[in-house]
């Protein structure tokens, strides 16, 4: 799989092949592709060359694949608690179970404060929030951590964990380094939109659906 932004080489040549049940940690500096690379694998952005399989079908699956991006994309108007109920809703998955996915990543008591009002960390837990309340097979977040404090942080690799073990197959780009090892099956390091090193870094994964990008 490649991706190129005219001649700048964004992605070139990479394949991917990820399990369910796994969680891949994808390291980077800034401008290695980590972010280019969740969107092509979410299907918002198309690869100049290759493919993505979602479960074998050979371009993602929206109503199996979620992204929680930079821009989190939550309704400001609405409260915390709404922009779950509305997303899970949409996804014919429970509404009622909001207040937990609130809980667990440590947000409950800004369920029902306006969106707008909420800082910009307690926005992209609320965004994650929503995009697990919907239960997608595929997990993927750009940057998990950033802009947490160590307690915020430590929730969002908890609920990644849970969503791991659950036989998700989740990936983030992140920088953090040690705390996505605590809770990663795998890690890639990314280096001018190609694949430097890959290791593995907990357990090993299950065999199952997946991800397939080449």
């Amino acid at each position: 799989m490649t991706k190129l932004f005219g001649e700048t080489v964004a992605i070139w040549e990479m394949d991917l092949d990820a399990r369910s049940g796994e969680l891949i940690s994808v390291l980077g500096g800034n401008g290695s592709g980590k972010s280019t690379l969740l969107k092509i694998l979410a299907g918002t952005l198309a690869p100049t060359r290759g493919t993505v399989r979602t479960s074998g079908n050979p371009q993602p699956d929206r109503t199996i694949v979620g992204l929680v991006g930079h821009a989190t994309h939550l309704f400001e108007d609405l409260t915390a608690r709404e922009n779950v109920e509305l997303a899970a809703g949409l996804a014919h998955r429970r509404r009622d179970g909001a207040l937990e996915q609130l809980e667990m990543l440590g947000v409950a008591t800004h369920a029902d404060r306006r969106v707008g009002d909420l800082s910009a960390g307690t926005r992209r837990r609320v965004g994650l929030a929503r995009l697990l309340a919907t239960d997608p097979d595929v997990i993927l977040v750009d940057e998990p951590f950033a802009g947490l404090d160590n307690a915020a942080a430590d929730r969002v690799a908890q609920a990644l964990a849970v969503a791991r073990d659950l036989g998700r197959l989740v990936v983030i780009a992140t920088h953090d380094d040690q705390r996505s090892r605590s809770i990663a099956t795998r890690s890639l390091i990314l280096d001018r939109g190609r694949i430097h090193r890959t290791s593995p870094v907990g357990r090993l994964a299950p065999i199952g659906e997946g991800l397939a990008a080449g």
